[in-house]
């Protein structure tokens, strides 16, 4: 049994040990805070009473090298390493230091210490797969990252860097797995992402990398980030009508006078499948009961005497609405993708791939109707979409469309690109282009046909006419 003095003497030595476990938690909450000048100063405080305490020497050299302090620093991880033989994370941190003072074989020596003691010392095992790679030695930098991400199999940035490395190897179908296993567990991983579209296009698979970059910079939005990736995606593929749109779209520069085709093809064929649930279930979309009510107005009830065109038709949404009218139905679509699905939803007698304004010029008084919704909002200038259109139509035939809305202050042009990559027009530019091609303005209607991140998007529905006569 101890005497009173002895227990007295433990009771105190507890009370000692927790005061430094106290300042060790407040040093670490000021160096966390980045309050530098504080945490040494509560560092040294326990340092004066013990000399040797472990965890504040390595915590105060990690403070010095933040401080650029490199020889401060590796003195102080070495006593640390002094008084606690065992501790793995300080011989990481003496490699780290070593490492930042050129002395590559020696932080190399630190890192495998740090695995020995400690097997999941994971930040050794990738900060020596590193230094590794720096040098050159491949396989000896593949194993410590191989170490790395089977003790930490979710770290995206694990296998990120076990990417480089197969890479680097050339093993470039392994280094894909990798980078695709790094944004399976964090898609916002922009150097997976540059890694993965990189290797996709070393390959030839040009379009799976458009959709590597393009998914990852919608996912980003107006971001400094999404601009840094649409140049790096421009650098590779310099002519990319996709990346070329989007950043036009979103940071500015040169705004094309309508979405290119390959842009629209692109974007539509990979929207298909999601198209209805998303554009209706999700987005509100009221375009075709719009052109409905339009035609119902105008041109009274359905009689299926007429020729009708449905203009951009995408997946069929408006052939319930047309098809009443026509005596013979045909939709086109620049997306095969959608035109697919409009040949699965039925109703038409014809359907083709074909880019609109050509389509038109090649059929002169072929219609007696074209209905295009959600259509013309991929045209900036309307001139040429809206002269093809006079010239496929017959004298007194209809003109039935949606167009986005905007202001003159807005578009001085008559046109806005938004940063959706769609164009708005205002009302006086769509009355100037349809006159201009022959076309009358019969009825111009303002409706909110979708939501764009739950805000309206306010449209023009409009029905023209061809001249009978000619002036």
């Amino acid at each position: 049994m101890h005497d009173l003095h002895d227990d007295d003497r433990s009771t105190d030595a507890v009370a000692t040990d927790a005061n430094r476990a106290e300042g060790l938690a407040q040093a670490l909450a000021a160096h966390g805070r980045g309050q530098l000048t504080e945490a040494q100063a509560l560092y040294q405080r326990i340092l004066d009473q013990q000399p040797g305490h472990p965890e504040a020497l390595n915590y105060l050299g990690i403070l010095h090298q933040q401080r650029g302090q490199s020889a401060q620093a590796e003195r102080s991880i070495r006593q640390a390493i002094a008084s606690a033989p065992g501790y793995a994370a300080a011989y990481t941190n003496l490699g780290n230091v070593l490492l930042i003072q050129g002395r590559h074989e020696d932080a190399i020596a630190a890192y495998r210490q740090a695995i020995r003691l400690k097997l999941d010392e994971v930040e050794a095992c990738v900060n020596l797969g590193a230094v590794l790679r720096g040098l050159g030695r491949l396989p000896e930098a593949l194993e410590a990252c191989q170490q790395a991400s089977a003790r930490r199999p979710t770290d995206a940035n694990i296998h990120y860097h076990r990417g480089l490395i197969l890479a680097d190897l050339n093993r470039l179908e392994e280094a894909i797995q990798a980078q695709r296993v790094a944004l399976q567990h964090d898609a916002a991983h922009l150097g997976a992402v540059r890694a993965l579209g990189t290797l996709l296009h070393r390959l030839g698979q040009v379009d799976e990398a458009r959709v590597v970059f393009g998914n990852a910079v919608f996912q980003l939005g107006e971001v400094d980030e999404a601009l840094n990736l649409l140049q790096y995606w421009l650098r590779l593929m310099p002519d990319d009508p996709i990346a070329q749109h989007r950043r036009a779209a979103w940071f500015g520069g040169e705004t094309p006078l309508r979405a290119s085709d390959q842009y629209v093809t692109y974007l539509f064929d990979h929207y298909a499948d999601i198209f209805d649930a998303h554009l209706v279930g999700q987005l509100g979309y009221r375009g075709p009961a719009m052109i409905e009510a339009g035609l119902v107005a105008t041109l009274g009830a359905p009689e299926g005497r007429l020729d009708v065109l449905d203009a951009g038709c995408g997946t069929g949404l408006c052939q319930p609405v047309l098809r009443p009218y026509a005596r013979h139905l045909t939709g086109i679509d620049l997306s095969p993708r959608m035109i697919e699905k409009a040949r699965a939803r039925g109703g038409y007698d014809e359907l083709a791939v074909a880019e609109l304004t050509v389509f038109l010029n090649e059929r002169p008084g072929a219609y007696d109707l074209i209905s295009s919704a959600d259509t013309l909002i991929y045209f900036g200038a309307l001139e040429p979409v809206l002269a093809a259109v006079a010239h496929a139509l017959r004298r007194g035939g209809w003109l039935a469309f949606t167009a986005e809305q905007t202001t003159a202050d807005a578009a001085p042009d008559g046109y806005f690109f938004n940063k959706s990559g769609r164009y708005s027009h205002t009302a006086d530019y769509l009355e100037r282009v349809l006159t201009g091609a022959g076309l009358e303005l019969v009825t111009r209607t303002e409706a909110i046909l979708r939501q764009e991140g739950d805000q309206p998007v306010m449209n023009h529905v409009v029905l023209a006419r061809k001249r009978v006569s000619e002036p």
